[in-house]
């Protein structure tokens, strides 16, 4: 008994404490720029998007200073896009559509002329929308390229949307940082049916009930069986002979067709009212 009880603390305990902790609410990826909590709140990059890429620029330089390293970073969120490459340079990776590329171009000192000359420059492919994931707090973005990885960090800011570079450390694990007002918290709105939809949807769910109830009451009030359990049987008879004639008497003017000479009646038999 000691025992039992024992364990029944020590589950309690867990539920209570430890559960909360290890079973935290991560926001769970929608699309390549979207990711939504279990509260409908989330991240959602999506009116971020513009026609062009978000660039920034950086530079480095060896230990002799003899070399200077101009990079410029390309990032389009949510959809790949390609962006303006030099197709003839040996090993460009970024000809492709893609969400994330770099551009480099190198300034190295030609020792025997004393001057700094620039390389032709390089595209580097860094990643596709097709291959991301959220960070489980929603702070970030991991765009894979095994075996390395780019991470763009979402940054809640006003003001106009901006790209930098937080770390360049690990050339395999590249750190980028992305501000934007649309890397606030914020409800995620889902895609809502439209009202045609919801029409439809009123009008299908009448007619299950007309039937519904029509069948049982014709058939344990009325005692109808087989094909007279239906309902106003004798109107959807009639129904094909009655749009049948309603479309002979549009086209006609909705006029009467004109008949033949005969007693003279009240209505006139040719008139609307004696429809």
């Amino acid at each position: 008994m000691y025992k039992r009880s024992n364990i029944i603390t020590c589950m309690l305990i867990y539920f209570s404490l430890l559960y909360p902790l290890t079973h935290a609410d991560v926001c769970v990826k929608k699309s390549s720029c979207v990711c939504e909590f279990s509260n409908g709140t989330g991240i959602d990059l999506s009116s971020a998007v513009k026609s062009t890429f978000y660039s920034v620029d950086t530079f480095e330089t060896n230990a002799d200073e003899s070399q200077y390293s101009f990079s410029t970073y390309l990032y389009h969120p949510c959809f790949d896009a390609l962006p303006i490459t030099n197709k003839s340079v040996a090993n460009n990776t970024c000809t492709t559509s893609l969400s994330l590329c770099r551009y480099k171009k190198n300034l190295t000192l030609n020792n025997a002329k004393g001057t700094f000359v620039f390389d032709e420059g390089l595209y580097e492919y860094m990643g596709t929308s097709n291959n991301t994931e959220f960070s489980a707090d929603g702070s970030s973005i991991i765009y894979n390229n095994g075996p390395s990885s780019t991470i763009v960090q979402l940054v809640c800011a006003e003001g106009e949307n901006k790209l930098i570079v937080d770390s360049l450390g690990d050339p395999k694990n590249i750190v980028l940082r992305f501000y934007s007002r649309n890397a606030c918290l914020a409800k995620i709105d889902e895609p809502g049916r439209s009202f045609g939809s919801t029409l439809l949807i009123i009008f299908f769910s009448f007619v299950v009930f007309y039937l519904v109830l029509g069948i049982c009451t014709k058939k344990f009030l009325m005692g109808a069986t087989g094909i007279e359990v239906i309902p106003n049987l004798g109107f959807w008879t009639d129904l094909p002979n009655l749009v049948k004639d309603g479309w002979a008497f549009m086209i006609n003017g909705f006029k009467l067709p004109t008949r033949g000479a005969g007693p003279v009646t009240s209505p006139d038999p040719n008139s609307y009212d004696s429809i």
